[in-house]
């Protein structure tokens, strides 16, 4: 087992995070603004979901490792597959919205 010391944010609480789905919605944020379709959060989410499900996600339990996950993620693939996965995404929402 971990040492807490390791699996807790400032505040004690035991964090786990997903470093993947802030990358795709930092870039779905980057990339809706210049497509013509609804941008509201319920449409931001919907191609969020979409696009992390097609993605291998990336678990973190340190901020330490969330800053090792960050400098992986620059790699050139990797943002590749980001981008092209939230615009298949973002296509997807943009042709049926849920609303």
């Amino acid at each position: 087992m971990l040492d807490e010391k390791y699996t807790k944010n400032v505040q004690g609480e035991f964090i786990l995070i997903n470093i993947v789905e802030k990358k795709v919605l930092d870039k779905i944020d980057e990339l809706i603004k210049d497509m013509d379709m609804c941008k509201c959060e319920k449409c931001r989410f919907n191609a969020a979901a979409i696009a992390l499900n097609s993605l291998p996600p990336h678990y973190v339990t340190t901020t330490t490792g969330a800053l090792l996950a960050g400098i992986i993620s620059t790699e050139f693939n990797y943002q590749t597959n980001v981008f092209v996965e939230v615009m298949k995404a973002l296509m997807i929402v943009k042709e049926h919205p849920l609303h």
